[in-house]
């Protein structure tokens, strides 16, 4: 452990000599940093300090977002490859449920996913706006684990019954464009509050500063979704899939999709991740987190880094990477478009 002591505390270090991030709360005197393993592990050439993203501590919503760090926290410490995940393991997944009217038939099906930010606002990505998806939103779903049961239980443990919400109004990200997938950032006004539970909680979000300049690089993230998780069985899974991915180079990554037939462009808001045959998110995790676990004060809390936007047509079966949006260049937008 590493203690500082002062008496206005609103950043995040990194150290050279121990390699690993921490984040630091506003107004604690002391703080004790956590240097572990199970966090994600990031090194700097030198110790450097950075505040919060301006305007953020001031600006008149935070209030709206600041749990005193109540957030981010798992009870357990449309995906490719990936293993079922732990019930509570990502209590702030949300499912979008979308309605086709086509006059013959009405059918509604869940095309992507989305992350609790506060108790009225989910994060998700712009192309999963109902115009967008030529579809209406109907509802929102939260405290989801395994499709086929409501409540879900594991052995003697069960979580409360879902959360069904209404979405009340959609706020995407007005230089999105459709085509090459930038500003790929939506929010979703919910009709009502969110009940928090311990399997329903918002995640942390990148308010800091230096989590616009952190090369990630290497380094290891995590996406969740229901969507298909096997490549030869395009179905979904019926359990909530977690996967790991290792986060590529930019430029080789924007030199990948410069040379597929649509040639995206790729931009320094965005990150790549994944890129192993057999392992990717897929149709149903759109709008999904990528997110990694930091530590400060005593446990770590997961903060969502990016927002699952698009990859190849066939995903997982392909070398090519996925592309996430960077949550942290929008934390100005985010608090600009929501409200009490």
């Amino acid at each position: 452990f590493t203690k500082f002591s002062t008496t206005d505390i609103s950043y995040l270090c990194l150290l050279s000599d121990r390699p690993s991030v921490f984040m630091v709360h506003v107004s604690i005197r002391h703080l004790y940093v956590l240097f572990s393993t199970s966090v994600m592990l990031l090194r700097a050439s030198a110790q450097r300090c950075y505040a919060m993203q301006k305007g953020v501590l001031t600006h008149p919503n935070w209030k709206l977002l600041d749990r005193e760090g109540d957030c981010g926290r798992s009870d357990e410490f449309r995906i490719i490859g990936g293993r079922n995940a732990n019930l509570g393991q990502y209590p702030w997944m949300a499912r979008l449920l979308y309605k086709w009217d086509d006059e013959k038939e009405i059918d509604l099906r869940y095309e992507c996913s989305g992350t609790i930010i506060n108790e009225r606002y989910i994060l998700t990505a712009a192309h999963c706006d109902s115009k967008i998806m030529d579809a209406p939103m109907v509802e929102v779903r939260l405290g989801e684990y395994f499709l086929e049961t409501n409540p879900d239980c594991v052995g003697h443990v069960c979580a409360p019954f879902v959360q069904d919400i209404k979405p009340e109004e959609f706020k995407c990200h007005e230089k999105y464009n459709k085509y090459t997938f930038h500003n790929d950032i939506c929010l979703i006004r919910l009709s009502l509050p969110i009940q928090f539970n311990d399997f329903v909680q918002p995640i942390c979000l990148p308010v800091y500063d230096s989590f616009r300049h952190i090369n990630y690089e290497g380094r290891i993230l995590e996406v969740a979704g229901w969507g298909v998780h096997d490549i030869f069985v395009m179905d979904e899974s019926y359990i909530l899939q977690t996967l790991r991915v290792r986060v590529t180079n930019h430029h080789e990554c924007s030199m990948m999709y410069k040379n597929v037939a649509d040639k995206k462009n790729i931009t320094s808001r965005q990150l790549c991740a994944g890129g192993v045959v057999g392992q990717d998110s897929c149709n149903g995790d759109s709008g999904g987190p990528l997110m990694a676990p930091f530590s400060f004060t005593s446990s770590p809390k997961y903060f969502i880094v990016g927002v699952v936007s698009f990859g190849t047509t066939i995903c997982g079966n392909s070398k090519m990477p996925g592309v996430y949006t960077e949550v942290a260049h929008y934390m100005t937008w985010i608090l600009d478009n929501i409200r009490e």
